[in-house]
C-alpha cells in the first residue's frame, strides 16, 4: 500500500540527500577546482546557505575544511548535524533564513574565504528585495575578494528545454523516483510555480511525496541586472550545470543553467 503526503520534500533529508548523491562527487571536484583557480590563497572555511541535508558540506569537511551550513529546514539542519557528528567533524549547521544571517549568527568572527550554492536553491527567493537582502548577506561574510558559487537555472529568450526532469537513485534499502515539472510561468509576476513528485520505497514501505512551491524567473538580463543593483559582486567567470571546470561558458540571452563564479568586492 502506498502513503501519499502533501507537503515539502525538503522535510525528508534522507530522501533528498539520496535524490542528489549521484552528483557529489563531480560538484566537489568544481568546487575545490574553482576554489583553487579564483581565490588568491588556499581556500580554508566555506559556507553553504541553503545547505541542505549537508551532503556538500560533509564531503567538505571530510577533507579538512572549515564548513558551515544555514537552512530554514529543522529536520534538514538536525539530518546534516547528525552525520556530521557521527563522523566525527563538528555540527556547523544552523537553522536561519537566508535573507538575514551574519557572522554572529553561524558562531563565527572571522570571515569566510568562499561560499556556494549550486542547485537553484537561490530562486526560492521569489521577490526581488529577498534576492538583494541574500546578496548582501553573502557578501558581508566573505573575506575581500572571496568567491560565491552560485547555480540558478535561467529563464532563455528563446525555447526552454528543461520543464521536467525524471531521474531515479538508490542508496542501501531506500529506492527513490523523483519527477520534476513546471505547472505555470507568470512572466509579468516572474513566479514559476513547480511540482515535485517523488516515490520513495523501502521493503516494507512505499509512499509519495508531491509538494508544489513558487520560484522566480530570471532571465541572463535580468541576473545582471540584479548583481547591478547590489553592486557587491564581480562575475570572473560562468559555467555550466555539468560541473566541468575546464570548460567556462559564454551566458547568453538563451543559456538555461549556470553556475556564476562571483567575487566580493573589497
Amino acid at each position: 500500500m502506498t502513503q501519499q503526503t502533501t507537503g515539502s520534500f525538503y522535510d525528508y533529508p534522507n530522501v533528498y540527500d539520496v535524490l542528489f548523491s549521484d552528483t557529489c562527487r563531480s560538484e566537489i571536484q568544481f568546487l575545490t577546482s574553482v576554489f583553487k583557480q579564483f581565490c588568491n590563497k588556499a581556500v580554508i572555511s566555506i559556507f553553504e546557505p541553503a545547505s541542505g541535508s549537508g551532503r556538500l558540506l560533509y564531503h567538505l569537511a571530510k577533507l579538512g575544511l572549515d564548513v558551515a551550513g544555514l537552512d530554514l529546514n529543522p529536520n534538514a539542519v538536525v539530518f546534516c548535524n547528525r552525520r556530521l557528528r557521527r563522523h566525527g567533524l563538528s555540527e556547523s549547521a544552523i537553522i536561519g533564513d537566508m535573507t538575514s544571517f551574519s557572522l554572529a549568527d553561524l558562531g563565527r568572527t572571522k570571515k569566510f574565504d568562499a561560499a556556494f550554492n549550486l542547485v537553484s536553491s537561490f530562486l526560492h527567493l521569489t521577490t526581488e528585495a529577498d534576492a538583494q537582502k541574500h546578496l548582501h548577506c553573502v557578501a558581508d561574510i566573505l573575506k575581500p575578494n572571496g568567491i560565491y558559487l552560485l547555480g540558478i537555472h535561467l529563464k532563455p529568450k528563446g525555447t526552454q528545454h528543461c520543464l521536467q526532469e525524471r531521474w531515479s537513485l538508490r542508496r542501501g534499502l531506500l529506492s527513490v523516483k523523483s519527477h520534476l515539472k513546471s505547472l505555470t510561468q507568470n512572466l509579468k509576476k516572474r513566479i514559476e510555480m513547480i511540482e515535485v513528485r517523488i516515490v520513495a520505497e523501502t521493503p516494507k514501505k512505499r509512499y509519495t511525496i508531491v509538494d508544489r512551491f513558487p520560484l522566480r524567473i530570471y532571465t541572463a538580463a535580468q541576473f545582471n541586472d540584479l548583481l547591478a543593483a547590489v553592486n557587491r559582486f564581480d562575475v570572473l567567470a560562468t559555467y555550466s550545470f555539468d560541473c566541468d571546470s575546464t570548460n567556462p561558458i559564454a551566458v547568453t540571452a538563451d543559456t538555461e543553467d549556470v553556475v556564476y563564479v562571483l567575487k566580493a568586492r573589497c
